[in-house]
């Protein structure tokens, strides 16, 4: 095999630190609102019901998951500017909705205006991380990436609970509007047109039909899309599969308290972000194949084994355990999906990609909570290592195809 040459990536530039904060700042937002702020807000001054507020938050990620597309091609016609800071006006709009709300509707509004504003942000840093990085680069670039993110819907509950002193949270929201305006204006310093030559990106008309034509050939031309499509959505099913019941398992069946199962949060989140970084270069010296093929069996082996935890070792020893897997899945993974997308349609094909594995965490919500209802409350963890699992055999035929993409 030829000797790769490994140039460190440039994650460091202005633009992309631009897109690093900006990307902070919203998921501090969104954190804040979907973890800490909107259960209490709008169950104590609403009085609504958990279903009503369920059905408030699926709008937010119906929101984010729709729009990733068209705005990925946006992206492609326009440049970065405009997506993201017509994307984040809508944010500023909808945090002020949601503070104002006096009912379900504006909830529900304000809900479904956070998904859509919000939207530009992680097509906006993928491309822009790849674009400025380069496909050699794009492990670490994209790392960075990830920690921003995680720091900030990390940071958002934590500090805003802080703050309002386990008392009412409709004094966050001026906080949240000045992090929410602060990211509008970095949005508004990004440059007025993509870093790559304009005249890159192919024309496919105006109008919806456009966009639809650009969105359809961006899948089209992912490296091996036929087997790709679904293993991205495999990768945030299992993601999504533990979300609404990862809490409830450590409290109800394991019998951790609100103090014990937060302070295992931070140590596994903290061991995770510092491990992802690391392997983002490992990613870049490497290619993603060697730890794509360490990561994802054991994360499934991980995920899947909390589902036989019964005692605190036990548990303990799962946590670092699928923290090791996902670090060495996430980075190594996302290079191998940046190593699919064509370089003329990167904006396109990053939304489509995107919104692909949006769905994962729309559906798999679903699923969890009805085989936690209806099967038994071990059975999301086996899926979701069922789901890993699958994903790592579709990863294992697309190695064979011996392209470009995943060497």
């Amino acid at each position: 095999m030829e000797a790769r040459r490994y140039a460190p990536p440039r994650v460091r530039s202005g633009f992309l630190m631009k897109l690093l904060i900006a990307m902070a700042l919203v998921e501090f937002v969104k954190g804040a609102l979907l973890v800490a702020v909107l259960p209490v807000y709008a169950s104590g001054k609403l009085g609504l019901s958990a279903s009503a507020l369920g059905f408030a938050f699926a709008l937010q990620y119906v929101g984010d998951n729709a729009c990733r597309a068209p705005v990925g091609r946006m992206l492609d016609r326009y440049g970065y500017r405009l997506p993201m800071a017509l994307g984040l006006a809508v944010t500023v709009l909808a945090v002020a909705l949601l503070a104002a709300a006096n009912g379900p509707l504006a909830l529900l509004a304000g809900c479904l205006l956070l998904g859509a504003g919000t939207s530009p942000l992680w097509p906006c840093a993928a491309a822009g991380a790849t674009e400025t990085a380069g496909r050699e680069g794009s492990g670490s670039a994209l790392s960075a990436v990830y920690v921003a993110s995680f720091a900030g819907t990390g940071a958002g509950p934590v500090a805003v609970g802080w703050l309002a002193g386990g008392g009412a949270m409709a004094g966050a929201f001026p906080l949240l509007l000045g992090f929410a305006a602060a990211a509008l204006l970095l949005a508004l310093l990004l440059p007025p047109g993509a870093p790559r030559r304009a005249e890159e990106a192919p024309a496919s008309g105006a109008g919806v039909r456009g966009l639809l034509s650009g969105i359809a050939c961006a899948v089209r031309r992912l490296r091996g899309s036929r087997l790709l499509v679904p293993a991205m959505f495999l990768q945030t099913l299992a993601l999504g599969l533990l979300t609404p019941v990862v809490t409830l398992y450590a409290r109800e069946e394991l019998g951790l308290t609100a103090g014990e199962f937060s302070t295992l949060l931070l140590a596994g989140g903290a061991a995770t972000l510092g491990l992802l970084l690391v392997a983002g270069r490992l990613s870049d010296r490497l290619g993603p194949r060697p730890l794509l093929l360490v990561g994802v069996p054991a994360a499934a082996a991980a995920t899947a084994y909390f589902a036989a935890v019964h005692t605190r070792p036990q548990l303990y020893a799962a946590v670092a355990a699928v923290a090791f897997g996902y670090a060495l899945l996430i980075p190594s993974w996302n290079a191998f999906v940046a190593r699919a997308i064509p370089d003329d349609l990167r904006g396109a094909a990053w939304g489509a990609a995107l919104a692909i594995e949006g769905t994962g965490f729309v559906i798999g919500p679903i699923v969890s909570g009805w085989a936690w209802e209806h099967a038994s409350r071990r059975a999301p963890f086996l899926l979701s290592g069922a789901a890993l699992a699958a994903l790592f055999v579709l990863y294992l035929f697309i190695s064979f195809r011996k392209t470009d993409m995943v060497r």
